[in-house]
């Protein structure tokens, strides 16, 4: 980050239990961009306006919007600024979600079905599982101008670089400055591990997009190779010794992984560890908890300390050498 550049935090309300959402402004020598955008809400949308307000900013003075990853509290509000001709700028798995696919959309419920057979769920809770449409509710419908990846820069000095971070989710985007500066969206949060949340698949994905943990440790173990003095996140405060927190999540995903074995015994599968872990926490917030249970399992299976089988649709995991 030059010395000329300035960074402005704008707190934006969201309806979602993690409270607000940080959306940056960075304002070079020559540009003026504005980094994730908030929920498509009305709250949202006056908060937005204000926080541009008290930096001297008006919406139209705004060069491009950069979504971080399509999640509603980051990717809401996009449309919005399409509206008044700011060009939106966001990784190529955005699309589908941001466009609102109407073919991929209608393929979300099939797959949510799909996964809760898979992980043992029983038919009387499957039929409470929300409808993909629902994650939607405050997702406006908008379009993405300009695709991302891995080392473009996002502004015309050349000094910030996108990182492509998946984990927590499949196109969340990190920026870099060269002076180490890093907005992390919610692949780094300083008081909570992101979680690794499964996503419908999309053209061309390979086995492991079905393991996102697994793309998120390597996403972390890739900041390890970075000079990184400080990171702004989208929840919550910046992180100052980011190396120190990587290697606690990671060591963190280790030990969450590892506590799961406790209950294992013969063959289970998912659902039935997730009641013995979760126990009556596992309705009311039954997707993360199907997300995380996966994540666990993954890294298990990953490290050669448990086996997993599939039959009948159904997946049956077991420590290694006690499958059946």
């Amino acid at each position: 980050m030059s010395q000329e550049d300035e960074i402005f935090v704008l707190p934006i309300p969201t309806p979602f239990p993690v409270g607000d959402v940080n959306c940056y402004v960075l304002r070079t020598k020559t540009e003026t961009i504005l980094i994730d955008c908030g929920p498509d809400t009305e709250q949202a949308w006056q908060a937005m306006q204000k926080g541009l307000a008290h930096i001297g900013l008006t919406v139209s003075m705004l060069d491009k919007v950069i979504v971080t990853h399509h999640h509603a509290d980051h990717a809401g509000m996009a449309y919005r600024f399409s509206n008044q001709g700011i060009p939106i700028y966001g990784h190529a798995r955005l699309r589908p979600y941001l466009e609102q696919d109407e073919t991929f959309l209608s393929q979300g419920d099939d797959f949510l079905q799909r996964l809760a057979i898979s992980f043992g769920v029983p038919k009387e809770i499957r039929t409470l599982l929300p409808s993909y449409m629902s994650a939607l509710k405050w997702l406006g419908k908008g379009r993405l101008d300009h695709v991302l990846q891995e080392g473009d820069s996002i502004c015309e000095s050349g000094t910030y670089r996108v990182l492509e971070l998946p984990g927590h989710a499949s196109d969340q985007i990190g920026i870099l400055s060269q002076s180490g500066v890093l907005f992390a969206a919610d692949h780094l949060l300083a008081r909570v591990e992101p979680n690794p949340l499964l996503e419908q698949p999309q053209s061309g994905d390979t086995s492991d997009a079905k393991r996102p943990v697994l793309a998120y440790m390597r996403s972390l173990r890739k900041l390890q190779g970075e000079r990184i003095e400080l990171a702004y996140t989208g929840h919550g405060e910046p992180i100052r010794d980011v190396p120190s927190l990587i290697e606690e999540r990671l060591l963190q995903r280790k030990a969450r992984g590892e506590q799961l074995l406790k209950h294992l015994e013969g063959e289970q599968t998912l659902f039935e560890l997730a009641r013995v872990t979760y126990g009556n926490r596992l309705k009311k917030s039954f997707p993360l908890v199907m997300s995380e249970m996966k994540a666990r399992l993954d890294y298990l299976v990953a490290s050669g300390q448990i086996t997993v089988v599939k039959r009948d649709g159904i997946l049956y995991y077991a420590k290694q050498g006690e499958s059946s």
